[in-house]
C-alpha cells in the first residue's frame, strides 16, 4: 500500500542538505556518474515525471536498465548491479532503514565496479540522514498537531480579555472581527446578528484590511451563505470563504464570515476549528453585551423619567435644555472620553438641574442681584437636591460626584467643597463650562441674555480661574467647528440609539 508518510519522507530526504552533501561526496569516488532517485511507489515501468535525476538525457537512457534492476531490488531488498555492452556499471540501491524501504537510488555510467565497503558506507550515511529527516518530520507533524490547540487556547484567552474590556456591542464586535482576522490571517471579516424579529441578518461589524469602506447588506434568513448557515446551523467551508454560526443555548444568533486568506491559500479544517472555538467564546461576550444593552435601555428610560419629574418643579429657562446637553456631550467627544465616561456625562447632563429642586421662586425669579443669603440658600439646596438621587445608587453612583461638584471653580473658590483643578471630577469641569454657557445665552430676570460670541468670550476670560483651561480650549474648538449643528439641532444629543 502506498504510504503518504514514506512519500513525504522521501521528498524531504532528497532535498535535505545532508543527503545532497552525501551524494556530492560519493560523486568524487564515482566519477561521471549519473544519479536517479525513485520514490518507494515507483513501478518497473518508470514514469519520468515521478523521478529525480542529476542529468536528464543520461537518466532517460538509463531507464530501461534501471527498470529491470528495480524489479529485482523490490523482491530482494538488496543492491542489484549490471554491466552493459560498453563496460559501464549500473546499480540500483534501496534506501532502507530497518525493514522499511523509503525509495531507491540508481547510479550508472561508471567505469569501475563500486567496492562493497563503499556501498556499506553509503548505506550508513543514508541511514543517518533518514533518521535526521524522520526526526525533523516528526517535529513538524507534532507542531502541526499542537499549533491548532495552542492557537485555540490563545484565542480563548484573548476573547476573555475582550469580554472584560467592554460591554458595548458596537465596540465589542469590531474587536472580535479584528481578532478573527489576525488569527486566521484573512482579508475580511463580517459579523452579522439575527434581528429581534428573526427575519433578517443584520451586519454589525465589517473589517476589511484592504477596503476600509467595505459594506454588507442585510440578508433574509436563507439568503446568501450566512443566511443559509443560520437556517441549517452548519458551517460552510470553501476555499476562499468560511462561515460559522454563532450558537447561544441552541439558538443561532448570527454568523461570523471570513473571506480570502492574505497569503492566497485556501481555508482548511484547521481554520474552521479555530474559528469555531473563537465563535463559542464570542457568543458569551455578545450575549453579555446584549443583556447590558437591555439594562442600559432600562436605566436610560428610568433616568429620563426621573429627570422629567425633577425638572417639572424648576422655573422656565432653568431646566436642562437641548443646547446644554449638546454642548456638554460635544466637549466630551472633543476630549475623546471613553464610552463609560461619556455615558456618565450624559446621565449627569440629564440630571444636573436636580440641585434646583426646592429653590424658592423669589430666588429663581429675582430681578436684582442675588445676596449672600441667597447664595447660601442655593448652596444648601444644591446638596439637598443631589441627595434626592443618592438612594438610587447603581449606575448613578458615578454620576453623583459630577452633579455635586459642577459648581466648583478651577481656582478652588467654588462650592460645595472648594475643590481645585484636577481634584474636581472631569465630568463636573465639563458641566461647569456648558452650564455657564447655556445660562449666559438664556434670559434671566436680573440681566439680559448674551450673544454667542459674548458668551464664548466670557468663558475664555475666566479660563484658569473659574474654568479648566483644557475644557475651555475644547469648548472653543467645538463652538467654532460645530456651532451651526449644535444650535440648530431640534433634538438633544442621544447617548445611544436603541
Amino acid at each position: 500500500m502506498h504510504s503518504t508518510y514514506q512519500d513525504e519522507l522521501f521528498h524531504k530526504l532528497i532535498e535535505h542538505p545532508s543527503w545532497k552533501n552525501e551524494i556530492e561526496a560519493f560523486s568524487h569516488f564515482l566519477v561521471n556518474a549519473t544519479w536517479i532517485f525513485l520514490p518507494q511507489a515507483t513501478t518497473t515501468e518508470i514514469d519520468p515525471a515521478n523521478i529525480f535525476y542529476s542529468n536528464r538525457d543520461e537518466a532517460m537512457q538509463m531507464l530501461p536498465i534501471v527498470g529491470s534492476l528495480l524489479s529485482a531490488v523490490k523482491q530482494t531488498k538488496q543492491v542489484q548491479t549490471t554491466i552493459n555492452s560498453a563496460g559501464k556499471y549500473f546499480y540500483c540501491i534501496p534506501i532502507i532503514r530497518g525493514d522499511q524501504v523509503y525509495g531507491y537510488v540508481a547510479v550508472g555510467n561508471i567505469t569501475e565496479e563500486i567496492p562493497e565497503k563503499l556501498l556499506n558506507l553509503f548505506n550508513v550515511f543514508t541511514c543517518t540522514t533518514i533518521e535526521s529527516v524522520q526526526k525533523e518530520l516528526e517535529v513538524s507533524k507534532l507542531y502541526e498537531t499542537i499549533r491548532p490547540k495552542t492557537i485555540a487556547l490563545s484565542t480563548v484567552h484573548t476573547i476573555g480579555r475582550i469580554i472584560s474590556s467592554t460591554l458595548e456591542l458596537d465596540e465589542l464586535l469590531p474587536r472580535i472581527a479584528r481578532l478573527s482576522l489576525q488569527v486566521l490571517r484573512a482579508q475580511r471579516c463580517c459579523i452579522m446578528l439575527v434581528d429581534k424579529y428573526k427575519r433578517n441578518l443584520v451586519p454589525h461589524a465589517i473589517v476589511d484590511v484592504r477596503n476600509k469602506n467595505a459594506q454588507q447588506e442585510q440578508l433574509k434568513l436563507g439568503q446568501g451563505i450566512p443566511g443559509k448557515v443560520v437556517q441549517s446551523g452548519n458551517a460552510v467551508l470553501r476555499p476562499q470563504q468560511l462561515c460559522i454560526p454563532l450558537v447561544a443555548e441552541e439558538h443561532i444568533i448570527g454568523t461570523i464570515t471570513m473571506t480570502h486568506r492574505l497569503d492566497g491559500k485556501p481555508f482548511g479544517i484547521f481554520d474552521k476549528e479555530i474559528l469555531t472555538t473563537l465563535s463559542e467564546q464570542a457568543v458569551i461576550a455578545i450575549k453579555n453585551a446584549q443583556l447590558y444593552d437591555e439594562q442600559e435601555k432600562l436605566t436610560l428610560n428610568s433616568i429620563k423619567a426621573l429627570a422629567s419629574i425633577l425638572s417639572s418643579g424648576v422655573a422656565d429657562n432653568y431646566g436642562r435644555t437641548n443646547l446644554f446637553i449638546n454642548v456638554t456631550m460635544s466637549i466630551g467627544m472633543e476630549l475623546k472620553l471613553r464610552s463609560d465616561q461619556m455615558r456618565m456625562l450624559y446621565y449627569a447632563s440629564l440630571l444636573h438641574n436636580v440641585s434646583q429642586m426646592g429653590l424658592p421662586d423669589k430666588i429663581l425669579k429675582k430681578s436684582t442681584k442675588l445676596t449672600g443669603k441667597d447664595y447660601k440658600i442655593i448652596q444648601e439646596q444644591h446638596l439637598k437636591g443631589a441627595q434626592l438621587i443618592q438612594p438610587i445608587g447603581g449606575r448613578l453612583k458615578a454620576v453623583l460626584p459630577i452633579i455635586i461638584h459642577h459648581h466648583e471653580r478651577y481656582d478652588g473658590h467654588g462650592y460645595p467643597s472648594g475643590l481645585k483643578a484636577d481634584d474636581i471630577p472631569l465630568g463636573a469641569r465639563i458641566l461647569a463650562v456648558a452650564d455657564a454657557f447655556e445660562a449666559m445665552l438664556s434670559k434671566r430676570p436680573y440681566r439680559r441674555k448674551l450673544s454667542i460670541s459674548q458668551a464664548v468670550a466670557e468663558i475664555v476670560k475666566f479660563s484658569g480661574e473659574q474654568f479648566d483651561p483644557v475644557i475651555v480650549d475644547a469648548f472653543v474648538r467645538v463652538i467654532r467647528r460645530s456651532k451651526n449643528k449644535i444650535f440648530k439641532s431640534e433634538q438633544a444629543w442621544i447617548w445611544k440609539k436603541f
